[in-house]
């Protein structure tokens, strides 16, 4: 009864910890996420997953950890965890760079994290299920939370005769891609009062001819897609509106999805694990 005591205040210490960094939100703003670009981003990466190995070691004698593997911090990263991809889901522009959502996503590995250490075998061996399921959410919400500095986000205008292959970051600065843009053909669809209903637009990319539409996107590697975001009217014809997502941590994201997918599979093959008695 002590022991949940503490943990209850514990978990409310990580709260208030929350709140306190949306009082930092609104003083500095956005967190500075680009500063954590590869190799930083790694290098942090390695040495918190080594803090937490020693955490875990010392469970018997070290709070912290006995607190991140009780059931009160499991309850309090599972909420954490389904508010982040609820309010990540509900904006047009997550707010993955918020100082509530960044700490609140960094509790939720930690604790996951000693989960995985705690659980991953047990006297009969390797628990491959638990590890699909456990590891896989881990390696889904770990690629989208320390692969975020590596994010790049571009957009750039594409008109027919004209290959263009210069864009434009969501801070204003330019770069270059490494291949050119040309609009090909471009149709739509209009309600009876001129509005855009749908939209399409053919597009040569690379010298590859893809079709570009409203929230179908092109996946010309798995970690870039091109999207089709509008047009406007340019000469004697349109310009589109394409954005560039890159994510390079992206396979990670996808192999987590993977293994998410496979512990489920696991679970409906092999039903309920059975305690003995």
């Amino acid at each position: 009864m002590k022991n949940r005591y503490k943990n209850i205040v514990a978990s409310l210490v990580v709260m208030g910890l929350i709140g306190c960094s949306s009082v930092v939100q609104l003083s500095v703003g956005n967190f500075p996420v680009d500063v954590f670009r590869f190799p930083l981003n790694l290098i942090i990466l390695i040495g918190w997953s080594y803090v937490l190995y020693e955490l875990y070691r010392n469970r018997q004698r070290n709070v912290l950890a006995q607190y991140m593997l009780s059931t009160e911090a499991t309850v309090l990263s599972v909420i954490l965890l389904i508010a982040g991809c609820v309010i990540a889901g509900l904006q047009r522009n997550p707010a993955t760079t918020s100082y509530p959502f960044v700490v609140a996503m960094f509790f939720v590995l930690s604790q996951l994290t000693m989960v995985v250490l705690r659980g991953w075998r047990n006297a009969q061996g390797i628990r491959w299920r638990f590890l699909c399921n456990h590891v896989g959410l881990w390696l889904a919400v770990g690629a989208g939370f320390w692969g975020a500095p590596d994010t790049d986000v571009m957009r750039l205008m594409v008109v027919a005769d004209a290959p263009n292959s210069r864009a434009y970051r969501t801070d204003g600065s330019t770069t270059m891609l490494d291949y050119e843009m040309t609009l090909v053909d471009f149709r739509a669809d209009m309600y009876d009062n001129g509005t855009p209903m749908a939209y399409e637009a053919d597009v040569l990319v690379g010298g590859e001819q893809v079709t570009l539409a409203v929230n179908h996107p092109y996946s010309r590697t798995i970690a870039e897609d091109i999207y089709l975001v509008g047009y406007e009217p340019y000469a004697a014809g349109v310009a589109c509106i394409v954005q560039v997502v890159r994510q390079p941590w992206k396979w990670v994201m996808a192999a987590g999805i993977v293994m998410l997918i496979a512990g489920a599979v696991m679970m409906f093959v092999q039903g309920p694990k059975q305690r003995s008695v």
